[in-house]
């Protein structure tokens, strides 16, 4: 059995420098894009070799799932946060708000979640599961699984590119500087998606072709 090292065991160890891992891979990707997250660079960020990042990813695109994942749960415990303190009537557009605060006071947010994503299918597959969950929860995404009329996933294109667009223009000041007139838009455009994409979109196998 292995002894705790200086009052960490093993495992507290190993996870530690996962951590690091995942710290640097958010740096590397919210600064300098997916490209500049190399092993060589993650390892050197972090103060750690090869051998401790095997220990924790596969490889870059395992790393590179985990920074998504990780920054999407931070963004998402920040803005439910704001929204549990809500007043009645108004839970989305104080998760828009919390949202827009967010992707404007750290720019490796904005860069992680909405820009990189535009240029990387494995970070788009990801950011298409999730996105409008962290902006509007109400608002779920139309799978191929769920047989629904092609319309209706349109629709919901149209909303992610829309959701998008308005979040990084927001993050590089192209709006000015008054948040709540960028909130109010952003939840004007949910509320007007809202009733066509709200709760179950499923139908009947034979309701749709995929």
């Amino acid at each position: 059995m292995s002894r705790p090292y200086r009052g960490r065991t093993p495992h507290e160890r190993s996870a530690e420098r996962r951590g690091r891992l995942v710290d640097a891979g958010i740096d590397l990707v919210g600064t300098g894009g997916v490209n500049a997250m190399t092993m060589r660079a993650v390892c050197r960020c972090a103060g750690l070799s090869q051998k401790f990042f095997y220990e924790s990813f596969t490889d870059t695109d395992d790393l590179l799932h985990e920074v998504y994942r990780t920054t999407f749960e931070r963004a998402r415990s920040v803005v439910d946060e704001a929204v549990a303190g809500a007043p009645d009537g108004s839970p989305r557009r104080v998760g828009v708000d919390a949202a827009a605060q967010l992707v404007a006071e750290d720019v490796r947010v904005c860069r992680i979640l909405f820009v990189e994503p535009i240029a990387d299918r494995r970070l788009r597959e990801y950011v298409r599961e999730s996105i409008l969950d962290l902006i509007s929860p109400g608002l779920r995404r139309p799978t191929r699984r769920a047989r629904v009329p092609v319309g209706t996933r349109m629709q919901y294109a149209t909303l992610f590119g829309s959701i998008i667009s308005l979040f990084i223009e927001w993050s590089e000041g192209n709006f000015g500087d008054d948040r709540s007139a960028f909130v109010d838009h952003v939840t004007a455009v949910l509320e007007t998606a809202a009733p066509g994409l709200s709760g179950d979109q499923a139908r009947p196998a034979d309701t749709a072709s995929t």
